[in-house]
């Protein structure tokens, strides 16, 4: 992947050279092997720190609402993160004029606690990516495994690995991953099979774990409001107790309010550290959103409307009946 880097390096250090941006989004390396964070390159010389590897999975997205005091800032997307973009588009929180978009097509991301499981014992050193395949250094010395076999269980599922919108593409894009219905909502349909009542008994037990740390909520591009209701003092939505009741009424008021919006990222159950599946929550309301209005996908077309953004006449209702 170090090709790929040069490539976003260049990209980066031109533009900011013929000053087309001020700012420059991407991804670097930190302290250990798994950290590969959001990097913020506002002179061509700091181009160099900027890193394309199997673990540049954050979605810089949300940062572009925090940019106003540059006049044009140019971001690196994959395909998720360019559906966000559209999401930020659609909701008119974004101009579009004021971001260049760099398309990297993208074969998934590894997840960092499948390869500690697979190496037990050992200290992984460094973990990059060979084609198909991981090259793993470990106390011992370089092993190689397959790459598909640790991706993020999110990357498993990807559609659009291919920016869907962009200004530039970086590298040539790859082949999407074919990915069943069944495979799509494989969790969902396992966890509608469970009676209501262990079904409510289920959840409840996933949100007694949530420290409401709002980091689901801070890393979503869907959850975009200038002000958040759960940020308002008066009226005050929110208790400052770790109350069921309160932690129940963030995570539905949330979970409704991107309804029809979610892109399926999965960016808020990988950043939760209370590790609820989120993205199961989520991905029910989609699949009930295909049933009842037809099947959508969000964030791929920036003028359209999400199901629960417009009525038809033909939508099922019944409220309107005298």
């Amino acid at each position: 992947m170090r090709e790929y880097s040069e490539k976003m390096q260049k990209i980066a250090s031109d533009a900011l050279e013929k000053k087309e941006v001020s700012l420059v989004i991407g991804w670097r390396k930190k302290d250990f092997w798994w950290q590969s964070p959001v990097a913020f390159v506002d002179d061509a010389a700091q181009a160099r720190q900027l890193v394309w590897d199997p673990f540049t999975v954050n979605n810089p997205i949300k940062y572009l609402l925090d940019q106003d005091c540059h006049e044009k800032t140019g971001v690196f997307v994959k395909g998720c993160d360019s559906r966000g973009i559209n999401r930020l588009l659609q909701d008119r929180r974004l101009e579009r004029d004021r971001v260049v978009l760099y398309g990297v097509p993208c074969d998934g991301k590894v997840d960092a606690a499948k390869l500690k499981k697979a190496f037990p014992g050992q200290k992984i050193k460094q973990v990059a990516a060979a084609g198909d395949q991981l090259s793993v250094t470990v106390d011992g010395g370089d092993e190689s495994v397959p790459a598909k076999e640790y991706l993020l269980d999110k990357c498993q599922s990807c559609r659009y690995p291919n920016p869907v919108v962009y200004d530039r593409l970086a590298w040539e894009e790859v082949a999407p991953r074919q990915v069943s219905e069944e495979s799509r909502f494989s969790r969902v349909a396992d966890l509608e099979q469970i009676d209501v009542d262990e079904r409510f008994a289920y959840w409840s037990r996933q949100f007694e774990r949530c420290i409401r740390c709002f980091a689901c909520r801070n890393v979503c591009p869907a959850c975009n409001c200038v002000t958040c209701i759960f940020d308002q003092a008066e009226p005050r939505w929110l208790g400052k107790a770790s109350d069921m009741g309160d932690t129940l009424n963030y995570q539905m008021i949330r979970a409704f309010h991107v309804a029809g919006r979610c892109f399926e990222c999965g960016e808020c159950e990988r950043i939760c550290p209370a590790g609820i599946p989120l993205l199961d929550l989520h991905r029910k309301i989609i699949k009930d959103l295909n049933g009842y209005y037809g099947e959508y996908d969000a964030g791929l077309n920036p003028e359209d409307n999400p199901p629960l953004g417009i009525y038809r006449g033909e939508d099922p209702a019944g409220f309107d009946e005298s």
